[in-house]
């Protein structure tokens, strides 16, 4: 074996590695360990070994200092020889900790000369990481969380290198720890650098470092991030599962230096009453002298404690000049730590901003089920919070203190779901037990109030909540009057801390209590807790309210269809009747005079004025271009004639007689050849649809007294989008869609011109439109073929025949008058008894002996321009024109007449 060289041996090993991997685990010991770490980028499992013990620490009284002792970095135990011998078994054990550890943390470089390029290269991709960012950027701290990158860190020296240097030169050991934490922003790495750091400064054996926890609360604590307390104090385990020790505010000698800010530094810990022995009782360490001091930030608070015990070297304990060291070394470490905690507080911050977003997207995805909701926002409200149970508890609506409703989210919270959520009714109401509920209303338990106790939480606490609106947070249970400790022995779940909030709806009006329960780190409910549950609460309110709307809504939408459905069959027109109309024989136009102008619109019967619409129809070329089925026709033309009211002007017969003047014109004019025959036929479909479901009242009645029309259709052209959407109803109506062989295309553009076509009878716009009209007419215009044109014309031709009736012989046009006053007394007498407000003089029946003036003030002001520009246009105008002028005669004549008699009445002579 003597002749074997170096390569031989390797090769050996390498054709061998079961047998070299169990010849390095029974010969390594912690230094050839701590060196191949470092080799491959990982930090060293101890920050130092081989160091002296004091008396008693190994044996129980007897000193021993020759003794090794074990400084685990990682957990923060000291341990003896006689407690942890370096075995293969605890070699192994820290070997497989190391790695684990540095698995899952962010790569740190070392100081190691030995760094690996393959190491080097990480470190310097961490570093391009960071400068990638942008410079000034107010969002750095969102953009370190978001994207998981952290500050570079200053590469840290082993213990015992930081021992050497500061043998050698203390000035540069000094700067070379301020650099160690200048920018590490991970509380738990960067206290368990200042405990090494303070104890090779004032040369402890030992140091720990507590952080300030709850700070404006009335239960503040003191934390250690590491399991490695040695002070004289009393101490409470943490609840969150995690390796951490709580000191009580003002207790022990830790507690003492944070609520007063003094320094303490005493040579024997025994002989100090703030001392308690119980962690050397545990770990069989004795503490001696002792130095604790305060860690201040820049704003001079106190964020933690610093304590060194057992001074080496010296059994005078610390001297005068290690405190003025460390408190030198504390400042920087206070504002580290501040810097620390600022960036924790704000990775908080964003990841409860976060939290608050998905609870928004909750509550835009799930509207169908309160419960779900609920759910949900429970789910979150316990991750965020950390709280070990949340509780909703919803208001009965016929009481003021009792609730109908509660879900209960228990800990632990597994995929997403918790294994003991529960949903109950406070009391067994038969209306909601499960058998007895709707199939598409959510299964709900339902217990009876004796055996529900355990769905209860702090009864008194929800109730006195729920009647005052007031926020309720108890950080001690225990000692607090309002809560029922008998709630504590049926909820299995023992009560330290509850935080208690209204829920409201969106007329702020209390509807239920959300409640969390016992912080898992054993912490009462702080500030931002308070913050964000309130959040959480005012979420639950929008969840609550949006299902209530959507379940209104889903109500009013079957109301709705109903009501449609019902209205489809009282407005229809029966099979029989469509029958009959079909079987008629339809005239031809000169035998009614459809196509005249002078035509009488009180010659025919209500039935003939359908036939007469046919052949309308029929003669316009509408029933052979657009493939019109007859009977779908007749059935259109009685459900429209249906579908107008029995008021006095604006009904059937006034919607035939438009639609009689608009046929003549398109047949005896010329404007037929200025239009495309999709147009005619929106022109024609408009006449008899153009006032729909007339009430007998006009735009501006609809706006004084807020009729849901107005509501609907806004204070523009009122009536006639209602016309417009009835038409469309009956279009859409099944067997009365006389568009039914349009393509898509064709079909939209039909509607769009139907649309002009009704909402041009809105006599506001005619006015707006009419100076553009006459001033083409005047300029001499002869083609009508732009678009822009056509609309004009298309408006102008409804006008014109939607008050043709004054255009009518004389005793046409007074009886038609004799109507049309009819219906505006009727408004007119609406106005004064229902609205108390005195109607127009055209509208007051008091009034009507100036009929005369004001048909003149009307023939003169609309008429007699429209008909005049019309028959500039076309000669076929001209008797129109004459025909207003002749009634306009009659008008003048009544007025005069009016005018004597009213002089003899006055004068008597």
């Amino acid at each position: 074996m003597s002749g074997l060289t170096s390569g031989a041996v390797e090769e050996w090993m390498d054709s061998h590695k079961e047998s070299m991997q169990e010849i390095f685990l029974k010969k390594a010991d912690t230094v050839l360990i701590n060196k191949w770490l470092l080799v491959h980028g990982y930090s060293a499992v101890c920050d130092g070994v081989t160091h002296s013990t004091k008396r008693g620490s190994l044996t129980g009284g007897n000193s021993n200092p020759s003794s090794p002792r074990d400084l685990r970095c990682g957990d923060g135990f000291f341990e003896n020889a006689h407690q942890r011998s370096n075995s293969k078994k605890y070699l192994r054990q820290d070997f497989a900790k190391s790695k684990k550890k540095n698995i899952f943390r962010t790569y740190e470089p070392t100081s190691s000369p030995e760094l690996t390029t393959e190491g080097r290269r990480s470190s310097l991709k961490d570093m391009r990481m960071f400068r990638s960012l942008p410079q000034n950027s107010v969002n750095i701290l969102s953009l370190l969380i978001q994207s998981k990158v952290r500050l570079p860190r200053y590469p840290s020296k082993d213990i015992d290198m930081k021992r050497d240097l500061r043998q050698i030169n203390e000035r540069d050991f000094f700067l070379e720890i301020v650099k160690d934490i200048s920018n590490d922003l991970d509380l738990r790495s960067l206290t368990n650098k200042i405990k090494s750091n303070i104890s090779v400064l004032v040369d402890g054996d030992a140091g720990s470092v507590f952080v300030l926890e709850g700070k404006g609360s009335n239960r503040p604590v003191l934390v250690s991030k590491l399991f490695d307390i040695h002070s004289g104090t009393s101490i409470f385990p943490s609840t969150s599962g995690q390796s951490s020790i709580k000191v009580a505010w003002g207790k022990g000698i830790i507690g003492h230096v944070a609520a007063q800010g003094d320094t303490v530094n005493i040579l024997d810990a025994s002989m100090d009453p703030r001392y308690n022995d119980e962690v050397d009782r545990i770990t069989g360490y004795v503490t001696e002298s002792i130095i604790c001091m305060p860690i201040r930030n820049s704003d001079n608070e106190i964020v933690g404690v610093a304590q060194v015990v057992n001074k080496t070297g010296s059994c005078e304990g610390f001297s005068e000049d290690d405190e003025k060291m460390l408190t030198t070394y504390l400042t920087f470490c206070g504002i580290a730590i501040h810097n620390a905690q600022i960036f924790e507080a704000y990775s908080k911050e964003y990841e409860r901003n976060k939290a608050l977003l998905e609870v928004i997207h909750d509550l835009f995805e799930e509207q169908t089920s309160v419960e779900n909701v609920i759910h949900k926002i429970m789910q979150r409200a316990q991750s965020l919070l950390k709280c070990e149970r949340c509780s909703v508890l919803l208001r009965d609506g016929t009481s003021e203190t009792n609730f109908n409703q509660v879900f209960d989210l228990g800990y632990p919270v597994k995929n997403g779901k918790s294994s003991n959520y529960k949903n109950v009714f406070s009391t067994c109401d038969p209306k909601t037990h499960p058998a007895n509920r709707p199939r598409n209303v959510p299964s709900i338990i339902c217990t009876s109030p004796e055996n529900s106790s355990d769905m209860k939480f702090g009864n008194k606490i929800a109730e006195h909540v729920l009647i005052t609106g007031e926020t309720i947070n108890i950080s001690d249970a225990e000692h607090d009057g309002r809560f029922e400790h008998e709630v504590d022995k049926c909820g299995n779940i023992s009560m330290r801390s509850i935080l208690c909030k209204p829920i409201r709806n969106r007329d702020s009006q209390t509807i239920g209590v959300a409640q969390v329960m016992n912080k898992s780190d054993g912490l009462a409910f702080d500030e931002h807790d308070d913050q964000l549950f309130e959040a959480f609460t005012i979420f639950c309110g929008l969840g609550i309210n949006n299902c209530v709307l959507y379940e209104e809504t889903a109500i009013l939408l079957s109301k709705q269809a109903v009501t449609l459905e019902t209205l489809s069959y009282h407005a229809g027109v029966s099979a029989t009747d469509v029958v009959r109309l079909k079987g008629q024989k339809v005239p031809e136009a000169p035998v009614w005079n459809l196509d005249n102008h002078r035509f009488n619109d009180f010659s025919l019967t209500k039935d003939e004025m359908l036939v007469a619409a046919i052949r309308m129809f029929e003669d316009l070329g509408f029933i052979r271009k657009f493939k019109i089925d007859i009977e779908v026709l007749c059935r259109w033309l009685l459900t429209v004639r249906k579908n107008y009211r029995n008021v006095s002007y604006h009904n059937w017969r006034h919607a035939f007689n438009v639609c009689q003047t608009m046929f003549a014109s398109l047949k005896r004019s010329g404007v037929k050849r200025h239009l495309e025959d999709r147009e005619t036929l929106a022109l024609v479909v408009g006449c008899l649809c153009h006032d729909l479901d007339h009430r007998g009242t006009n735009n501006a009645f609809q706006q004084k007294s807020g009729s849901a029309l107005a509501h609907l259709y806004g204070t523009s052209g009122t009536m006639e989008h209602h016309h417009f959407n009835h038409a469309v109803t009956i279009l859409n109506s099944e067997g009365n869609n006389i568009f039914a062989n349009f393509t898509s295309e064709e079909y939209s553009g039909t509607i769009n011109l139907l649309k002009e076509s009704i909402l041009a009878t809105d006599l506001s716009l005619h006015i707006q439109l009419r100076n553009k009209f006459f001033a083409m007419v005047d300029s001499g215009q002869n083609t009508w073929d732009d678009r822009e044109s056509k609309e004009t014309l298309r408006s102008i031709l409804m006008t014109s025949c939607d008050i043709a009736s004054i255009t009518k012989p004389w005793q046409i046009q007074r009886k038609a008058a004799d109507l049309v006053m009819a219906e505006f007394f009727d408004q007119g007498d609406k106005e004064k008894h229902q609205l108390n407000i005195q109607p127009q003089a055209c509208m007051d029946r008091e009034r009507q002996d100036e009929l005369p003036k004001l048909q003149m003030g009307w023939i003169d002001g609309i008429c007699l321009p429209l008909y005049t520009a019309l028959s500039k246009m076309d000669a076929y105008f001209e008797p129109l024109k004459d025909g207003v002028l002749a009634n306009r005669g009659y008008w003048e004549k009544m007025d005069a007449d009016k005018l004597a008699k009213d002089i003899v009445r006055e004068t008597g002579v």
